[in-house]
């Protein structure tokens, strides 16, 4: 179910509750794979830490990370940043891909990996008790009722809050659903990549499960600031995304210029209209944004108040068409 010309005050900082939990979490959720060093290139320490130090200033105070990212090494960040201040903040964080001493992945949802790597979060963390702890992608060797029985013991040991997961389908969902109740599913989801539109979503709406969209902004495509074909350092994975091929880009740069005069009535930029289009489902309690520096993380806080009328929805949805959408 869709917020109609709902007011936002992304500058004040607004908070929802994740669905059937007491978790209260800002608009605007930090993602820290981009401060990790792995996949995005390198970072700077000192830097992150800024930035994440930056983000709780503004009002941030929803923090999502994952074990692989950097491999421990984002989660050892926010440990150092915030082991002070737990009360303050909500970490979410993720497990499920196994790496090796080459720091090869495979996923891995078996119960005793489960157990381990939840102890080594929670070390990493320096904390002793994990606010949100997701699966991070299936695994279809290990079977879910294996999982979520481990992850049960981890709730009822106090070590784990709530339990969520990311990239789940609705079938993932409903499976994992019979055995420990899901408060959240994160998932891709952007103007770039509607499908959950068709059934995630909905699934979710009506099982009053929250989602947590990651991806939100197209990994810089849909801020308006990108400017034809992007050239990234090496180990850079968005290289190697289609939505960066030449023709695709360009596809995805124009229809973004036609977002400016909608945002322009607004008073604000296209990043944050492209942030209040997706918090305008009731079932959208924040949005995971990525950031390297203080001033990304700013923009998406900034001090504005506005209201995401109907007809720009549909206008703005207009432009970003799925290609099944359009074949219905």
């Amino acid at each position: 179910m869709e917020k109609n010309d709902i007011e936002r005050g992304l500058g004040e900082m607004n908070y929802n509750y994740i669905n059937k939990t007491e978790l209260k979490v800002s608009e605007i959720g930090f993602g820290t794979w981009p401060i990790s060093g792995h996949g995005m290139g390198s970072a700077d320490e000192q830097q992150s830490l800024h930035t994440l130090f930056h983000a709780r200033d503004r009002g941030v105070n929803f923090f999502d990370t994952a074990d692989m990212y950097g491999f421990g090494y984002a989660e050892t960040l926010l440990g150092k940043v915030f082991k002070h201040h737990k009360d303050d903040v909500i970490i979410a964080t993720k497990v499920g891909m196994q790496w090796d001493n080459q720091g090869n992945l495979r996923k891995n949802l078996r119960a005793d990996y489960i157990r381990q790597a939840c102890e080594d979060s929670l070390k990493r963390l320096q904390t002793d008790r994990i606010d949100l702890y997701q699966l991070h992608w299936p695994d279809p060797e290990t079977p879910l009722e294996e999982t979520m029985e481990a992850l049960s013991r981890l709730v009822d040991q106090g070590k784990v809050r709530y339990v969520g997961v990311s990239n789940f389908s609705v079938e993932e969902m409903k499976e994992a659903g019979k055995y420990l109740p899901l408060v959240s599913n994160q998932i891709e989801y952007s103007l770039l990549e509607r499908s959950p539109e068709n059934e995630v979503i909905p699934y979710a709406s009506k099982g009053q499960i929250s989602i947590l969209p990651y991806k939100i902004l197209g990994r810089g495509i849909l801020t308006g600031k990108f400017k034809g074909v992007a050239h990234f350092e090496k180990g850079d994975w968005r290289s190697e995304e289609e939505i960066f091929k030449q023709e695709q880009l360009a596809k995805s740069l124009a229809a973004v210029e036609q977002l400016r005069p909608i945002a322009e009535s607004y008073g604000c930029s296209i990043s944050q209209l492209v942030i209040a289009w997706a918090l305008r489902w009731d079932m959208v309690p924040s949005v995971i944004i990525g950031a390297r520096r203080p001033e990304q993380i700013s923009e998406s806080c900034a001090d504005l108040n506005f209201s995401l009328h109907t007809e720009h929805i549909s206008q703005i949805n207009a432009l970003f068409e799925q290609p099944d959408k359009q074949n219905n």
